[in-house]
């Protein structure tokens, strides 16, 4: 029993520092965001070129996912690691260096989004592995939750630099992943496990259609969720220039407010993981994903109402739209066998990536399209988070 218990606590302190190089890779993730309204008026970007560059970093993120994850089933997942959060730290530097408008912006964000590949989805394969059933929701929820807050730490970080620089906060942020690959060197090791085939286990992972359903409810929910932290900050630092604010204090403002939100979205994840070990997954899935499609339904109509009304919904919209994305990772892994588990969760992140790359685009293109009403393009959000209500009502 003693054995027992000094091994789950020896797991915790190997989770925590896991979870601390995940929240150093992230750091390059929010910094584009950050400094999104700045970077629109120096490179004079549509707001759907504007979203393209932050697709441009998922589209890299999906092509390489595929990848990667799938190849942890047969080389492991220490080599792959490293290497891709050396790899985003390099192109984070180039592009603090090098990027000047649209063109060079998209190419060094689409090759930058292939290191974040490389170290999320392979990282949350050693929690599966590690954890038992009993316990796995909750680690899994502080896993995901340093998501969330490594992106809160980017546009933080990215808010504060900002007045100097936009280019001395890309500079500092893409220091992170260098970081978090010192970390993860004595921290990332391979577990033994069966040895698979790579064509084998993708194919099994596509026949497992109870995975599939909760793997398009994921891409449902990444819909909604990236879509809301791509544009968020951008939307509270229109509202403050319109109260008279200037543009680089607002952007500024705008990027701090967003990232303590993630840092609420943080915290609900790993209540929601804890939750699912308790409730069962299915139930927290269904409800977190109702309430969040509710608040992104009325969140672009509430500047009406003051900005107090919009920053409160902003902090209740972070706590719910993030609170299920342990749990229906959790249930994709638990739906995969031993052999597939990285081919399954490659599919997933896969999947639930590319149409990262589409939703802040559609929304660039729906604000441009209704002339900057907020309302119509937060209200396609909530409309992908329903579509990943049905996937999982569906038995």
């Amino acid at each position: 029993m003693a054995n027992h218990e000094s091994q789950i606590t020896n797991h915790w302190r190997w989770l925590l520092l896991l979870s601390a190089a995940e929240i150093l890779t992230m750091l390059t993730f929010g910094n584009y965001s950050a400094a999104l309204p700045v970077l629109r008026q120096q490179w004079s970007l549509s707001a759907a070129q504007a979203g393209a560059i932050f697709a441009g970093q998922q589209i890299g993120y999906t092509a390489a996912v595929l990848v990667l994850a799938t190849l942890t089933d047969v080389a492991g997942v220490r080599i792959i690691y490293l290497l891709s959060a050396i790899w985003n730290a390099v192109f984070g530097a180039l592009f603090a260096t090098f990027a000047d408008g649209f063109g060079s912006a998209l190419v060094l964000r689409t090759l930058g989004g292939m290191g974040l590949a490389g170290t999320y989805v392979p990282g949350m394969r050693l929690v599966v592995e590690t954890f038992p059933p009993q316990r796995r929701g909750a680690a899994m929820g502080v896993y995901i939750a340093c998501f969330s807050l490594g992106i809160s730490l980017s546009l933080l970080l990215t808010g504060i630099i900002l007045p100097y620089s936009w280019r001395a906060a890309f500079a500092v942020t893409s220091a992170g992943p260098l970081a978090a690959a010192l970390v993860a060197w004595g921290t990332v090791r391979d577990i033994a496990r069966p040895a698979a085939r790579l064509r084998s286990a993708i194919r099994e992972a596509l026949r497992n259609r109870r995975a599939l359903r909760i793997i398009v409810a994921y891409a449902a929910h990444n819909w909604e969720l990236f879509g809301m932290r791509a544009w968020l900050p951008a939307f509270l630092t229109t509202l403050w220039v319109q109260q008279g604010m200037p543009l680089t204090a607002a952007t500024a403002r705008g990027a701090t407010f967003a990232s303590l939100v993630l840092v609420g979205s943080a915290l609900s994840n790993a209540a929601g993981g804890w939750l699912s070990d308790h409730l069962g997954r299915r139930r927290t899935i269904l409800m977190f994903l109702t309430a969040s499609a509710l608040c992104s339904a009325l969140i672009g109509w509430t500047p009406r109402l003051g900005m107090a009304a919009v920053l409160i919904l902003a902090l209740v919209y972070g706590l719910l739209v993030t609170a299920d994305s342990s749990t229906i990772s959790t249930a994709v892994a638990e739906s995969a066998t031993a052999d597939t588990l990285g081919a399954t969760l490659a599919v997933q992140s896969g999947l639930g990536f590319l149409v990262t790359a589409i939703s802040p685009s559609l929304f660039g293109a729906i604000l441009d399209g209704t002339g900057g009403t907020w309302g119509w393009a937060f209200a396609s959000l909530g409309a992908a988070a329903l579509l990943g209500i049905t996937a999982i009502l569906k038995r």
